[in-house]
């Protein structure tokens, strides 16, 4: 599989888990439509995998979109006081459902992999994953998302 068809699949598997796990709907951004790096206030996690290929994926996203989700994951109100404290915890989780579909999308059913256990990024790693050339861009209820992808061969 190229890039672009990595890519590619990566996009349809995130909206998909977006909206079937979190009732969300994202669409791809337009290119330059990306908010600026040294202002953005965004939350990141990441999650590693080991197996027929090794990597990890990183997903970063506002408080906005965390608390959206976390939200709609708890069948609360986006005000509710759990939807904030649990922002991060829905974004972990929604990572590992991408990651371990986004695996079988693209490597099939049969290889085993190890995930770990999702993680929060430190915000420094932002600006490296900003300008990743696989990276995927969404916006999904008004809230601009990224996710990078890394994989290498095992």
């Amino acid at each position: 599989m190229n890039d672009q068809d990595c890519k590619d699949t990566a996009r349809q598997v995130i909206s998909s888990v977006l909206e079937n796990a979190a009732f969300i709907f994202a669409d791809p951004m337009e290119a330059g439509s990306e908010p600026q790096l040294d202002s953005w206030q965004a939350d990141g996690v990441a999650l590693e995998f080991k197996g027929s290929a090794g990597g990890a994926m990183h997903m970063w996203a506002g408080s906005g979109f965390s608390r959206y989700a976390a939200a709609n994951m708890l069948g609360v109100e986006e005000d509710d006081e759990n939807a904030s404290r649990k922002g991060l915890d829905a974004l972990k989780e929604i990572l590992n459902m991408i990651v371990g579909n986004l695996l079988t999308e693209v490597y099939g059913s049969e290889p085993v992999y190890d995930l770990s256990i999702p993680r929060t990024l430190d915000k420094q790693e932002l600006a490296t994953d900003y300008g990743d050339p696989q990276a995927v861009w969404l916006e999904a209820e008004g809230n601009q998302v990224l996710f990078v992808l890394r994989t290498a061969q095992a």
